[in-house]
């Protein structure tokens, strides 16, 4: 192509095109990281709703106790559901899809219910009518407060799943973008390439044919033939001189050490942007709400383990007052193991104890000699009461879905160990 007008065009458009494809794409980036920014936004405000939640259960227990001053308890109860119902209400039903919508509007109608299951109890305490105020409390009250927690721990990892699918889509988009637009700088590359005259030369009147392709037919000359080597294809054949040369010094570290770092180092990379199956942190999710006997935890820690690729998980509770951390339940360590980690206190320098301290998530990264580690706050109404670590193996400890659903299952143990201290 001559025309300069036209050279000038294409090159314009080829640098439009490739800038406009990156600007979208930035964007998107943009949006999917303030979707995946939302979900752990949604996350805590539910994590800190079910605390709520899961102290009405105490109050109301409370309301018809033997010996408890109703006068006390019905404001309490009331004040927290009118919390509970706020913080439902901070949720932008909006923004979520379409499941995560009926799961909220399922909490709300739970609470709602409870509040005024928990009306009636006040009026049959009011008419000095205990029994029936303890049967209602204990039966009708608490499952709508079981169906609204059961709900809210469906909502954020719900919401979760559809954000992963809409970003999945969104991401065939972009590459379809981006393989338009490189398409359209390699067709206006090829069309701004000069074509390649072939020198005119004298061709022997016995071959017009091969003159006419541009075929050499001459035999090549000596110095061509010491340039390929003595076959004339010969170009990875070194130099005889090259021989001489001094070897590069070796490197301290054996070859299969080097390859094995190489190895570990391009895992830990590659795994930061694992991805953890929400679908199953969901159900994971409703089992906790439903547990009844400790002796249920280790195998839903044993589940949790498999979601996060984590080698083991501990869960650390405070003692009475706060000055020691214990480990109340584990998955994929022995007993003798577990007796040697003995207790924490909560002023030492250790992930757990910086967690309890601070109420925020630790991330310990890993290196090729040791496994990485997500150690997850355990906040209920009244403060920090724990923390969860999960040793995290192949470097997926600086994955934000790994972190996230970290502090889902954080969260839904803090709903039980509120439970169980209220009991």
């Amino acid at each position: 192509m001559k025309n300069r007008i036209l050279r000038l065009a294409l090159v314009v458009l080829a640098v439009a095109g490739q800038a406009a494809a990156g600007f979208f794409v930035f964007q998107q980036e943009q949006a999917h990281s303030a979707a995946r920014q939302a979900v752990i936004g949604l996350t805590r405000e539910a994590a800190r709703v079910q605390s709520m939640i899961v102290e009405l259960r105490g109050a109301q227990a409370g309301m018809v106790a033997t010996g408890q001053d109703a006068g006390f308890w019905v404001p309490k109860v009331g004040a927290l559901v009118q919390d509970a119902a706020t913080g439902l209400k901070n949720i932008d039903r909006a923004t979520l899809d379409t499941e995560a919508a009926q799961d909220l509007a399922a909490a709300t109608e739970g609470l709602a219910a409870f509040s005024r299951a928990s009306d009636r109890v006040r009026d049959l305490l009011g008419n000095n009518e205990p029994l029936t105020a303890s049967s209602l409390a204990f039966g009708d009250a608490a499952q709508h407060l079981t169906t609204a927690s059961g709900a809210l721990a469906n909502v954020a990892p719900t919401q979760a799943v559809a954000v992963d699918a809409r970003i999945s889509r969104a991401r065939w988009r972009e590459a379809y973008v981006l393989l338009g637009a490189a398409a359209f700088t390699i067709l206006a590359l090829l069309l701004l390439l000069p074509r390649v005259r072939q020198p005119e030369r004298d061709t022997p009147e016995t071959a017009p044919l091969a003159g006419g392709l541009g075929l050499s037919l001459g035999a090549p000359a000596s110095a061509d033939l010491d340039a390929l080597g003595t076959s004339g294809f010969d170009l990875d054949i070194p130099r005889i001189a090259a021989a001489t040369d001094p070897l590069p010094e070796q490197p301290h570290e054996s070859e299969l050490e080097i390859v094995d770092d190489l190895r570990r180092e391009s895992q830990l990379r590659l795994n930061t942007e694992a991805q953890v199956d929400l679908a199953e942190t969901a159900k994971l999710c409703g089992d906790l709400a439903r547990v009844k006997e400790g002796s249920e935890l280790p195998a839903l820690l044993a589940r949790a383990s498999e979601l996060l690729d984590a080698s083991g998980i501990v869960v650390w509770i405070a003692e009475p007052g706060g000055s020691v951390l214990r480990p109340a339940a584990s998955h994929g360590y022995s007993e003798h193991t577990m007796a040697k980690m003995g207790t924490l206190g909560v002023t030492a320098e250790n992930a757990v104890s910086v967690t309890f301290r601070n109420g925020l998530m630790q991330v310990v990264r890993g290196t090729k000699e040791r496994n990485g580690a997500v150690v997850a706050p355990i906040n209920t109404s009244s403060g920090c009461v724990g923390a969860v670590a999960a040793e995290i193996r192949h470097g997926a400890e600086a994955s934000p879905a790994v972190q996230s659903v970290s502090a889902i299952v954080a969260a839904q143990l803090a709903s039980l160990v509120a439970e169980t201290t209220t009991a």
